[in-house]
Formats: C-alpha cells, sequence, structure tokens
C-alpha cells in the first residue's frame, strides 16, 4: 500500500506539524490516492525494486531503498494485525532534530560528527507496536503500625509505643496501562519516553504510517501481560502505602489482589529514533513523538578529552607564570 498525490503523483506523507497527509512535492493537502497491494509485496509499488532488503520478519510499514518511497505491507495491518488505535506523530522530523541539538548540542566532548546535518538527517520515525489493557483491581492489606511517644520526667525518660491494627480495602480500575510489543525496542527504553499523551488516541487509520517505518507486534498479548500486572502491582502499593500515614513505623502483615482482566487494545505508539555510529558502536537516541520527550546516552570522544586537558594545563602554565612575574616585581 502506498499514497500517492492525485495532483503530482508524489508520495503523500502524514504531517505531523500540520496534522493531516500533505505532499511534500507539491504541498497539496489531502491529495492522496490509496494504492492497495493485491499481493505480498516483493517488489516497490513505486519503482519496481526489490523490497526484500527493507522488510524483516515484523516489518509493517518501511521505505524503498531505491526511491525512498514509503510502503505500508497491507497483509500486516488487516486482520488480527490490525491495530486498533494509532497515536499520531505531533513532533515532525526537524522538531526532533532541535530537541536532539538542544538536549546533547552544548556537550563539549562529543564527537564533531555527532549532530552535523549528515548524520542526523538519517533519523527515523517509527510506529511501535504497544498492548494496552485494562484491569480491575481489587485489594486487601492488613498491618500493624505503631505510635511512639518519648517524655521526661522526674529525671527519667520514658518512652511509649502504642499498636494498632491496619486495614485497607481498595478497588481501583486501571484502563490502557501500556506494554510494548517488540523485541528490538528495549523494556526500560520505552519506560524512559513514558508517559505518552492517551487522549491523542486516533481510531488506526493507514494514512498515519504514511512517510514512517512501521512493526507489528512481535509477541500474543497473552506474553506480555504479566509487565502489565507488574505494573499494576507497583501502582496498587504506592496507593495503599499513600493512605497509611501518621505512624512511626509501619509493619505489613498480610496484603493480596485479585485482578479481573476486562480488555486488551492493540495500538501503535510515536518515536524517532537516531543511531549514532562511533569507532564500532552505536548509540541510540530516541524521542518521544507525541511529547518530545528525548532519551539517549551520548558518546565521548577522548581526543576532545586529551585536548581539552592540555589546553587547560597550559592556561593553568600561563596564569601560574604571570603570577611569579608580577610577584618578582612586588
Amino acid at each position: 500500500m502506498i499514497f500517492k498525490c492525485k495532483n503530482c503523483g508524489g508520495n503523500i506523507l502524514y504531517n505531523p506539524e500540520k496534522g493531516t497527509m500533505c505532499c511534500p512535492h507539491c504541498e497539496s493537502l489531502e491529495s492522496e490516492d490509496k494504492l492497495v497491494s493485491t499481493e505480498y509485496m516483493v517488489s516497490c509499488a513505486n519503482c519496481g525494486a526489490p523490497m526484500d532488503g527493507a522488510i524483516k520478519q515484523f516489518t509493517s510499514a518501511t521505505k524503498c531503498l531505491n526511491c525512498g518511497t514509503y510502503v505500508i505491507l497491507d497483509e500486516r495491518v488487516e486482520g488480527d494485525l490490525r491495530p486498533e488505535f494509532v497515536l499520531p506523530f505531533r513532533i515532525s522530523r526537524n522538531k526532533a532534530i532541535d530537541l536532539l541539538r538542544d538536549e546533547f548540542g552544548k556537550r563539549i566532548f562529543t564527537p564533531s560528527a555527532f549532530l552535523n546535518k549528515a548524520s542526523v538527517d538519517k533519523i527515523e520515525g517509527s510506529y511501535i507496536p504497544f498492548f494496552m489493557y485494562d484491569y480491575d483491581t481489587y485489594s486487601r492489606y492488613q498491618g500493624v503500625g505503631t505510635k511512639v511517644r518519648t517524655w521526661t520526667s522526674g529525671g527519667y525518660e520514658y518512652t511509649e509505643t502504642s499498636y494498632y491494627d491496619i486495614y485497607r480495602e481498595m478497588k481501583a480500575d486501571f484502563d490502557m496501562v501500556p506494554v510494548d510489543a517488540s523485541d528490538a525496542m528495549e523494556d526500560g527504553l520505552m519506560d524512559l519516553l513514558e508517559p505518552f499523551n492517551y487522549a491523542g488516541l486516533e481510531q488506526f487509520n493507514e494514512k498515519y504510517m504514511s512517510g514512517f517505518m512501521g512493526e507489528m507486534y512481535n509477541q500474543p498479548e497473552e506474553a506480555l501481560a504479566p509487565r502489565a500486572i507488574d505494573k499494576i502491582a507497583k501502582a496498587v502499593d504506592g496507593l495503599l502505602n499513600g493512605s497509611i500515614s501518621g505512624y512511626s513505623t509501619v509493619t505489613k502483615v498480610n496484603k493480596n489482589t485479585d485482578l479481573k482482566k476486562k480488555n486488551v487494545h492493540y495500538a501503535l505508539l510515536p518515536v524517532w529514533e537516531y543511531v549514532f555510529s562511533f569507532r564500532g558502536v552505536d548509540y541510540k537516541f530516541h524521542v518521544n513523538g507525541e511529547t518530545g520527550k528525548v532519551v539517549g546516552r551520548t558518546p565521548v570522544d577522548k581526543q576532545k578529552v586529551v585536548a581539552f586537558s592540555g589546553t587547560v594545563f597550559a592556561l593553568v602554565s600561563i596564569i601560574g607564570m604571570a603570577i611569579r612575574f608580577a610577584m618578582a616585581y612586588l
């Protein structure tokens, strides 16, 4: 599947800044024609070049390595593989680059090529597959709290410890708890990129994928549910602990939580990825495509560190000589 402009025939793409389909060639809006593939895509629908190099096991959207046309694999966004929701990109390519430069541009020990145009132009936007879980929970908590009172009388110090039984019952509903369903994307990394603003979720439409890479889920939702349950358990603990205050100490005696799964939603969430290779190591940087949050760790150019240290040493030496010279005439 590709989207072609009715006016000029160019590859029409979704524009995050305008929030609509836009032709990058003639700049016309919402002038797309959707061309659907009739069979598994083995060649580019635009130029006819083989697509095998651009399609991996879980790829759902990619671009032709020959002509750069963005294509969507029909059979990987249909039936059971069709997402229910998509969170469209709100951050454009240029804005994502600006955010990277704002975050990392002033770090003096990064390699010179780190954020030059040739490097950052390789940034790609990708839709990451997520399962989003709805659970109802009912928790029961039993503990013992103490309150300690200390006072002095007649030259003696007294301590009184009072014990209290603590009981809590709590019902809490959790909706749209996100778990990324991509093996290629590190779980901890996606946790760092959160939160997304889920109020912006739209019913899935293929047009939002035009101009971006995409991936379908790598594992079934049943296999990923334990990660959602773990997130919920931590949130439940936080709510229960937050309801218990005013005690010197609290000791948990018993706690259990019943969970009831209501729904599971399949959604695509937007992420910009920039990969910078330096001395045989790939450094990955990510920008939340909806909020603009930036995550990454910059490489250090040791030659710059050595040069900087030499400059500082030289300046210190010059200052020292100047002080000694001035002292000689006092």
